[in-house]
């Protein structure tokens, strides 16, 4: 786990997250959180970490609205918050084949 925190694991095609990936999570985010700003305005990293600490519940819905919209089951050594801060790390675990 530690190579794909370290961007050195799964990864898209291309190996680079694509932009509309990392988009389509600022804006699950956004959604899942109800945060009154624009997904493209968002600083996705800052926001989790505030949201992290003043509400666990918000970052079980963002990952289960992730899961919903990328029809996939995020593993559970996944979940840690680093790996969640991370959005290029998390677009290309999203966005790539998983094992």
């Amino acid at each position: 786990m530690d190579d794909v925190l370290n961007g050195a694991g799964t990864v898209s095609n291309r190996g680079v997250p694509s932009e509309e990936t990392m988009a389509r999570i600022r804006k699950v985010f956004v959604e899942s959180t109800g945060l009154n700003v624009r997904p493209e305005d968002l600083r996705y990293e800052q926001w989790l970490e505030e949201t992290a600490i003043l509400d666990s519940i918000a970052v079980l819905e963002f990952v289960t609205a992730l899961e919903k919209e990328f029809g996939v089951s995020i593993e559970q050594k996944f979940l840690e918050f680093d790996f969640l801060s991370d959005l290029p790390a998390l677009a290309s675990y999203l966005a790539g084949p998983r094992s």
